[in-house]
């Protein structure tokens, strides 16, 4: 689950995340903003108080310096800078003086490296440019720098008596403190985004499998049950009236509208099943009953006269006619029940034997057959198949030109497909009798059983294909078949028009 897609993720994974990541930036968010503010209130702070020890160290400076007293300056810079509580390092002085106009060292808090009366810088040009600047500050002044050992606050307060300048306090604080204080800060913002992210786990983990319990219990039924069977689904009460609730509601109204459709289609088709049951055994009565009765009569005339032979000469032809028929009935009807038996496959040379058939059939009579079979040796299909629905076809369009006419025969294979043309210039089919061809013992013939073409259809779906008819009465007929080239389909059937 961890390599794999989010989309693929479970809702019981996907929410505990979703929550523990909105909580933790929520946190983060907040504290980084608190230890902004945190950080600005440190280092007001450290400015305020390193302007105050400024103001301090000025309020008792000018005197000192009126007097020279460089002594009793030192010590007054030194008590005002020295930490209350020896044991509070969070405020650390870098370094403090106090300047005259002129640059002169008057007090340091490091005499040794700034001896009293000296000028306090050498002749670094920088160095010269910030003692320029701290010179011309004419009121108290603050702001932050750094140099190579870190940054520091720096206070600038001039020294004055009687509205005139006499000197410069000039104060370095460490901005040491404000790290210090703003990184602890940090530590406890980021302990606390730590404990709500767990928290937010633990609560997102509880919503989320109170919230899909239903969904999951729903999966459970489909799977249990088996994909598509609706029926078997037991209803999922939800404990909940949110869109989950809602959801499952409206997922258990469905399903039971699904189970119902479904029942009511197994009725219909088992309805129509028997409808069709009914018209074929309706049909076979029929199409059986009428050659019986006529060799009843025969047989009944037989018995009362046996040693007539001009009558067994006349009525034996009609007997077997009788039961030839009637065997072509019931051999037709197996089209449905012989699926236990493999086709033969092979390439379009195996369509050539119907067309010695055909010829056999056609014998002398002036028909014209015009043969074109374009399948190759490399196309691989199925011979019984196609032999029995080409023939069908043939035998059908035979009968149609009568005595004479043209039937033509065509196949080509064509986007994987493999087309079947059987056409003849006969007299047509009739629009009415179209909706009615594939229908079985349909027939307009006088000596036709209606299953030859029903056959046909049987057999084309069987392949997975399709055909059509296109007709007009007075211009002849064309049977277009439509069959993949390579399929394994069904054993081959026999049975005539």
């Amino acid at each position: 689950m961890i390599f794999s897609h989010p989309r693929t993720w479970s809702l019981s994974v996907k929410l505990p995340l979703t929550i523990t990541a909105v909580v933790v930036g929520v946190a983060i968010t907040v504290g980084m903003a608190i230890v902004v503010q945190e950080r600005d209130r440190i280092r007001e702070n450290l400015e305020e108080k390193a302007l105050v020890i400024a103001r301090g160290v000025a309020g008792v400076a000018y005197e000192a310096v009126l007097r020279s007293d460089y002594w009793g300056l030192y010590k007054s810079l030194q008590s005002m800078t020295a930490p209350t509580d020896p044991s509070d390092n969070s405020t650390s002085i870098l370094g403090g003086m106090v300047l005259d106009t002129e640059g002169r060292v008057l007090a340091h808090l490091n005499p040794e490296a700034n001896p009293v009366g000296m000028p306090l810088l050498g002749a670094n040009p920088e160095q010269r440019k910030w003692l320029r600047e701290v010179l011309e500050v004419n009121a108290p002044h603050i702001h932050i720098s750094r140099n190579e050992k870190g940054g520091y606050v720096e206070s600038i307060v001039p020294v004055q008596s009687e509205g005139s300048v006499v000197g410069v306090v000039v104060l370095h604080l460490s901005t040491q403190e404000i790290f210090t204080r703003t990184l602890a800060a940090a530590g406890i913002i980021f302990a606390i985004a730590i404990a709500l992210a767990i928290i937010g786990s633990m609560l997102g983990a509880y919503i989320s499998r109170r919230m899909i319990r239903p969904l999951n219990a729903l999966a459970s039924g489909m799977d249990t049950v088996g994909r598509g069977d609706f029926t078997r689904i037991i209803p999922v009460k939800p404990r909940d009236k949110d869109e989950i609730g809602q959801l499952v509601e409206s997922f258990n109204r469905m399903t039971g509208e699904l189970a119902g459709k479904k029942q009511l289609e197994q009725q219909l088709a088992m309805n129509e099943k028997l409808a069709a049951l009914g018209r074929i055994a309706a049909g076979v009565a029929h199409e059986v009953n009428n050659p019986l009765g006529g060799m009843l009569n025969c047989l009944d005339i037989l018995k009362k006269k046996p040693g007539d032979e001009t009558l067994i000469e006349r009525y034996l032809p009609l007997l077997e006619r009788g039961l030839n028929r009637i065997q072509a009935i019931v051999q037709g009807l197996l089209v449905e029940l012989r699926t236990d038996q493999a086709d033969s496959f092979g390439d379009g040379g195996c369509v050539e034997d119907v067309k010695e058939l055909i010829a056999a059939e056609i014998g002398d009579r002036p028909i014209q057959l015009l043969w074109s079979n374009q399948i190759d040796s490399s196309t691989c299909v199925s011979c019984g198949h196609l032999q029995q629905v080409a023939h069908n076809l043939l035998r059908n369009a035979v009968q149609a030109v009568g005595d004479k006419g043209t039937v033509a025969f065509r196949t080509q294979v064509s986007g994987g497909k493999l087309l079947i043309e059987v056409e003849d210039n006969g007299a047509g089919i009739p629009e009415e009798v179209l909706a009615h061809l594939f229908d079985p013992f349909f027939t307009t013939k006088s000596s036709g059983t209606g299953l030859g073409l029903w056959i046909t259809y049987r057999l084309v779906s069987r392949m997975n294909g399709e055909i059509e008819v296109e007709s007009e009465p007075g211009k002849g007929s064309l049977f277009r078949v439509k069959v993949p080239s390579k399929s394994v389909v069904l054993p081959a059937l026999s049975g005539a028009a």
